[in-house]
């Protein structure tokens, strides 16, 4: 501990309150405050000084450099004003006044006012409230209230729904509002160059990773929003590296889910790391040791979670949540689950595959990722009444393979050096299709009421198709939606609920994001996608604000199948994306307590688990229909 005075100062960095402290003082010492940074340019170091985190820093400047340690008039006067905060955050409801003259042009619930005065008191903050209570309007009323540039990253199919929306809750003209979409590289680069005579520009999270620099240059956005936040859950992915470098540029960052973790804490890292880098303070390695447990036979296998108590405080500090059942008094919401009898020839290709499948695992190895993936799709597939042919290999034999695996670039992709553009996928019907006979029959059930509509769900195009011709012949009208028309889906959903006459929406489950389509009280899954975030995403669709009829959610399953498994672990709300990582030989188990794990929180070698003695016996056969 040094025995000179320590000078602290205060100072705004890109619009973010810091504290500063000279050079020339112990690194090791230094770097054990809270959220410390080296600037070497300047030869300082700073510290956060915005509200919740101030009292951590001048605890930990205290504790490093005793007596010695002296605050100027501006850094006394900032802790003041946030233990000020801190004593006001204390309050139910929050008494913060808005801006003087501050109106709503659309009249707000309470939780919508409770977290806009949140936001207004967190400058890194996240608002993970459940999907339908609103989040949007409470970002709008934020940037109308706050009047700063910000920047809005969205999925692309979100971005006519900003739009939108900005247009309901905004007076005309009070935003200008720049949508980055829609255009070549050439014209999207010419309009990002004209940014900065908007107030609010809305990108894509995959144009943002693109562009950031070049929107970093002409846009000078102090307000960073990440909305469907759970998108950043993959640390490592340069969609959550360009977004987390474009929010070091931000004053005011926020993250806005209804599902940022589907109960893995890993999920939080990226989306906390997006707010500040000292939020979640360490490594993602760290981070993944601290509050997960890997299996003593195999790490990559998480077994069990830790610690999440302290990470929940870590969580709670930042960001305020709530339910729909905490805000809203929804219709009852009911989920039917119809079942179909496979035709012979089904159950044989079926079996077939599951045989394939246990004679393709090697005595003590586990299921690889991708091919767990294949095989899981596969046995959807052939439920559904078809079969996609996979794409031919082109990797055996490739001059460029070595390199292609160094740098992660998967064939048919557009950095593939030997063929960009798959070649069209064929696709084999079965002469037989039960699970069409039924949604068929489910159909002119829930249509015979000319004022119901429904909504279709399906996983694989090739079953939307399938769906499409089956209405068409039943002269119903209806909408498609899926991957290669999504950036339309909000004028599609407008005109799905505005036109009686349109019957039915289908759409991938994929697309089934930021959209409302309160006007179908039915909703049908032909397919199920194993995606946990986006079933979730997709079955609130009609059931959010403005819903006043009982909703009723159809399942087609097949009794014994993956089909039924799937749709279970997602009821448990069981990642099954992430089993196909670490608890892929759950979904081919044959142990008949597979329902009795889900509900008992059974883990993959844990307690209870039949693999539990040893990871290198035999795998247990997945079972036949």
């Amino acid at each position: 501990m040094t025995e000179q005075i320590v000078q602290c100062g205060f100072s705004r960095l890109h619009g973010t309150p810091v504290f500063v402290a000279p050079p020339g003082l112990p690194h090791q010492e230094v770097k054990r405050v809270f959220g410390a940074t080296f600037m070497d340019e300047q030869c300082l170091w700073l510290f956060p000084a915005f509200y919740p985190y101030t009292s951590n820093v001048v605890r930990d400047l205290k504790i490093v450099f005793g007596d010695s340690l002296q605050f100027t008039p501006e850094a006394l006067a900032h802790i003041a004003e946030c233990k000020q905060i801190a004593e006001d955050m204390k309050q139910q409801p929050y008494p913060f006044a808005l801006r003087e003259g501050f109106e709503f042009v659309t009249k707000p619930y309470a939780h919508q006012v409770e977290a806009l005065k949140y936001a207004l008191r967190n400058l890194r903050c996240g608002i993970l409230y459940d999907m339908g209570l609103g989040k949007t309007k409470i970002a709008i009323d934020l940037m109308r209230h706050e009047r700063e540039k910000t920047l809005i990253l969205t999925p692309v199919i979100g971005i006519k729904m900003w739009l939108r929306e900005i247009g309901i809750h905004a007076k005309p003209d009070e935003l200008k509002v720049l949508p980055l979409v829609g255009t070549g590289k050439v014209k999207k680069k010419a309009k990002i160059d004209e940014a900065g005579d908007y107030d609010v520009v809305i990108v894509g999270y995959d144009t943002a990773k693109r562009y950031a620099e070049d929107i970093i240059k002409a846009f000078p956005y102090t307000c960073i929003i990440a909305d469907e936040s759970h998108n950043l859950r993959e640390k490592s992915s340069e969609r959550t590296k360009a977004a987390c470098y474009l929010a070091s540029r931000a004053a005011r960052r926020i993250i806005m889910s209804g599902t940022p973790s589907l109960g893995n804490p890993l999920h939080l890292y990226g989306q906390l790391h997006f707010l500040a880098p000292y939020i979640p303070a360490i490594s993602f390695w760290t981070f993944r040791s601290i509050y997960t447990i890997q299996s003593k036979y195999n790490k990559k296998f998480i077994v069990g979670f830790k610690n999440l108590d302290h990470l929940n405080d870590k969580v709670q500090r930042v960001c305020i949540r709530k339910t729909k059942e905490e805000c809203l008094e929804l219709p009852e919401r009911t989920i039917i689950d119809r079942y179909f009898q496979v035709t012979g020839s089904q159950r044989d290709m079926y079996n077939q595959l599951v045989i394939e499948a246990c004679a393709q695992l090697e005595k003590g190895q586990l299921y690889e990722a991708p091919h767990a993936a294949a095989v899981l799709q596969k046995l959807l597939q052939v439920l559904s009444g078809m079969f996609i042919e996979p794409l031919p290999e082109i990797c055996d034999g490739c001059m460029y393979v070595h390199s292609c695996v160094e740098e992660k670039i998967r064939p048919y992709t557009k950095r593939c050096m030997k063929v960009t553009t798959p070649p069209p996928q064929a696709v084999k019907r079965l002469k037989e299709n039960p699970k069409l006979d039924e949604l068929a029959e489910l159909l002119d059930e829930l249509l015979a009421e000319v004022r119901n509509k429904v909504i279709i769900w399906a996983h694989f195009r090739a079953e939307l198709d399938m769906v499409e011709e089956l209405l068409n012949a039943q002269k119903i009208p209806y909408v498609r939606i899926d991957g290669s028309n999504s950036s339309q889906a909000q004028d599609i959903a407008t005109r799905f609920n505005t036109n009686p006459d349109i019957r039915v929406y289908l759409g991938q489950i994929a697309t089934g994001i930021t959209i409302t389509i309160n006007s179908a009280s039915y909703m049908i899954y032909y397919g199920l996608n194993y995606a946990l975030d986006q079933y979730l995403q997709s079955m609130d669709r009609n059931y959010r604000l403005g819903q006043t009829n009982k909703v009723f959610v159809y399942r087609l399953l097949c009794a014994g199948s993956v089909l039924e498994y799937v749709a279970r672990c997602l009821e448990q709300k069981v990642d099954i994306a992430n089993t196909l990582t670490s608890r892929i030989d759950c979904v081919f188990c044959s142990h008949r307590g597979t329902q009795k794990c889900l509900e008992h929180d059974n883990k993959a070698f844990g307690a209870g688990c039949v693999y539990q003695s040893s990871v290198q016996r035999v795998v247990t056969r997945p079972d036949p229909l």
